[in-house]
């Protein structure tokens, strides 16, 4: 019995210990020095996990992500033709990438980018110094550096081209090459003068068959085909009255710098500039990046485009060697003028009347003119007449010609027909119903031709089809 009080009292004052302990060590709080502490507690301390490190704050800005935009911003300049400014913002974005840690997930990537960015930038900017030279309208003595000559080709792909040009498709090709008579000669001089190859004539085949007024339905126009945007960057003029789209010299000497920037960006492959005269730099140089070639024959290309090279050389083939494959040869009727000036508005039915000129030569010497009449410029305007009849024409211009000012009818009817030019935008899906024919089982291409008053060749040109079959569900351009 007393054992029994003696062990109750000891665990008494044990309880009462270990409450004073605690009482003291809440008292010194974190501070209580060790020797406070029972020999369980410094050991359970001893083995205690430290505290995780803080989770990252959500709200901090990622460091990469001003590079990123810059990035984006540099794309933008490079795409809109700007290659200086976008050296100085990938400049900025490399120093700043200079100060993020290289184990940073991404800034190998970004730094990679940039450095892809820099050097496209870089041949640009060379493409663009050597378009400065010029030696005047007659192309001969040109002192821009020469390009290399563009390599016949023949494979698969070429023959299956020169197979329907000879074939189904020669009726088309003639009328072609009667037209190249007018314009071979001036096209290739002026080539020439710009230091491109002259064998790029033959690309106007392919683009519009010689056809001053050809016009795209994406409203590309003239003999090259530009696009308002790419024919404003190389010099041409548009206006509600003048689309120098449309003037085979002017035309081309844009076409040959344009040209020649793309040789240049593409490292002195022809098949490769002619594609992205096609289809877009951008177009080319993304399926050269996915697909790790630059092999133009490799590449995977938008059908319109994989087609484009191929018919380009077939055409060259068979224009430098016509009797070889059974063509007429085309007259000898070169594109020549004199040039006057008009004083006042331009009316090109009253110029046809004082001076005798049949008013379809004058349009055809002045493709440029969009309407035939228009404001007068302020030194005058140059227009273009038969060749040996300039000084007459201009004295008759200068003693019988008094034109009667635009009125605002005709002023307001071109400032519209400018303005639906300029909103208009091409519609990729949902073509309306009269420019395109869904093709439906068992029909065939001659009888889609006689439903729309086409002829199959032409069908077979606009839709790029050598081998003239179509397959139901197919939709094809009739215009």
């Amino acid at each position: 019995m007393i054992r029994r009080n003696s062990i109750a009292c000891i665990s008494a004052v044990a309880v009462l210990l270990v409450a004073t302990w605690r009482a003291e060590a809440a008292a010194f709080g974190p501070d209580m020095p060790a020797w406070m502490s029972p020999a369980a507690e410094r050991a359970a301390e001893k083995t205690m996990v430290p505290p995780a490190e803080p989770a990252p704050d959500a709200n901090v800005p990622d460091p990469l992500d001003s590079i990123r935009a810059s990035v984006a911003k540099a794309e933008d300049q490079v795409q809109s033709d700007h290659p200086s400014d976008a050296l100085s913002t990938i400049e900025s974005a490399l120093n700043a990438l200079d100060q993020v840690p290289q184990s940073q997930p991404g800034a190998a990537a970004l730094r990679d980018e940039l450095g892809e960015l820099k050097d496209r930038c870089e041949k640009q900017n060379a493409a663009e110094a050597s378009l400065g030279a010029d030696d005047g309208s007659d192309g001969e003595g040109s002192t821009m550096p020469k390009l290399r000559s563009i390599k016949p080709e023949r494979n698969e792909r070429v023959d299956k081209w020169i197979d329907f040009y000879t074939g189904r498709g020669r009726d088309q090709f003639q009328l072609w090459l009667v037209r190249s008579g007018s314009y071979m000669d001036l096209l290739a001089r002026n080539l020439r003068a710009e230091g491109v190859p002259e064998e790029l004539a033959n690309l106007v085949f392919v683009e519009s068959g010689f056809n001053m007024q050809a016009r795209s339905m994406a409203r590309a126009v003239g003999p090259w085909q530009f696009i308002r945007g790419t024919a404003k960057i190389f010099g041409l003029k548009m206006t509600p009255y003048v689309d120098q789209r449309r003037d085979p010299e002017l035309a081309t000497r844009a076409a040959a710098r344009y040209l020649r920037r793309l040789y240049g960006m593409f490292d002195g492959s022809w098949p490769l500039a002619l594609a992205a005269y096609n289809s877009g730099e951008g177009t080319v140089q993304r399926a050269i990046r996915r697909q790790g070639t630059d092999d133009y024959w490799s590449l995977r290309l938008p059908r319109e485009t994989r087609e484009y090279v191929p018919q380009f050389l077939a055409a060259m083939e068979i224009a430098s060697n016509p009797d070889r494959y059974g063509f007429e040869l085309p007259p000898n009727s070169p594109f020549r003028f004199d040039e006057v000036v008009v004083r006042g508005p331009v009316d090109l039915s009253l110029v046809s009347k004082v001076t005798e000129i049949p008013i379809d030569d004058l349009k055809a010497l002045n493709p440029m003119f969009v309407r035939h009449r228009s404001p007068a410029g302020k030194d005058g305007t140059p227009l273009r007449v038969p060749h040996g009849k300039g000084d007459d024409v201009q004295t008759l211009l200068e003693t019988n010609y008094k034109p009667k000012p635009l009125t605002r009818a005709e002023l307001r009817e071109a400032s519209r027909a400018q303005r639906h030019e300029l909103s208009y935008r091409p519609r990729r899906h949902h073509r309306g119903r009269h420019n395109t024919h869904l093709v439906r089982r068992g029909e065939t291409l001659s009888e889609i031709g006689k439903r729309y008053g086409k002829t199959q060749a032409t069908l077979v040109r606009l839709n790029r089809l050598p081998d003239g079959q179509v397959r139901a569900g197919q939709r094809l351009r009739l215009q």
